[in-house]
């Protein structure tokens, strides 16, 4: 009776372990932090032929469209895994979204860079030396801003309709709240491209061939990573802090998590512009 009760006591022992470590691997795999880049929806433009969609588990292929038709850029819709903005090498910017077959045009400018931030909000540089937001429904008009003060680069803001993240020809970066006027500098590296993720996390190619994130307060300061290893355009993960997708100077698509020490590659595209979309 006695070694029947000490097994009783094992098996049951030997029960909560098991249930402990699911339960673990539960947490985990549900936890935000550790969002697998395999359900992201990137999309790439292959050298001025084509452009592709990565199709997330089970299928991990590449979706290509041929009727590129002179896009230049693309940036995710942030709402949807299956629209981009884009910017033709004319100037022109339209949204293209591949599975319901809408397609929408935003005349009144002609743009050399585009952006978009929280709930799709549209902004551009514009090529006469100006910045511009579009105006939604009811107004369906650009707003221009004059002060563009040696702007290169814009990048939405995940978290609100009227905040942008910029890079000027300087190398220096900041971020400007339209709506709010909230102005804020990043100072510490000097960058030849910038991207933001989630909650608004923001990272860098520095001028110094290296790349780096921001830690936000009490940090305020750039940490810096020295394995660049000829990463040339960046794009923050949608769905974590640690995340970023990159193309190398080959064309080569990948993604790294840095806090997570997780690395995937996508083959089978050489790329000439990246983004990434991943709706919670």
């Amino acid at each position: 009776m006695t070694k029947f009760s000490s097994l009783i006591k094992r098996l049951a022992t030997t029960l909560m372990v098991v249930l402990t470590v699911f339960s673990a691997v539960c947490v985990v795999s549900t936890n935000p932090a550790f969002a697998n880049p395999d359900t992201s929806s990137s999309w790439v433009i292959q050298k001025s032929l084509s452009w592709a969609r990565w199709a997330p588990a089970p299928y991990l292929r590449w979706d290509v469209y041929n009727d590129l038709d002179n896009r230049v850029q693309l940036v995710a819709d942030p709402t949807t895994k299956s629209a981009v903005y884009f910017l033709k090498s004319d100037g022109s910017v339209g949204y293209r979204n591949v599975d319901q077959n809408i397609n929408k045009t935003f005349p009144g400018i002609t743009a050399k860079q585009i952006a978009v931030g929280k709930n799709g909000r549209l902004w551009a540089i514009t090529t006469d030396g100006r910045w511009a937001r579009w105006a939604p429904a009811p107004y369906q008009r650009w707003d221009i801003y004059n002060d563009l003060d040696n702007r290169v680069q814009l990048v939405g803001d995940p978290q609100s309709e009227g905040g942008i993240y910029f890079r000027k020809a300087d190398g220096s970066v900041g971020f400007r709240n339209v709506d709010q006027n909230v102005n804020k500098t990043f100072p510490g590296i000097t960058a030849n491209q910038i991207a933001v993720g989630k909650n608004g996390r923001l990272w860098a190619i520095t001028t110094d061939e290296r790349w780096a994130r921001w830690a936000p307060e009490p940090y305020l300061r750039w940490d810096i990573y020295n394995d660049l290893d000829n990463r040339v355009q960046l794009v923050g993960d949608p769905q974590s802090e640690g995340g970023i997708y990159f193309r190398k100077a080959d064309g080569s698509f990948g993604f790294r998590n840095v806090d997570e020490n997780i690395n995937k590659e996508y083959p089978g595209v050489v790329a000439t512009d990246i983004t990434v979309s991943d709706p919670s």
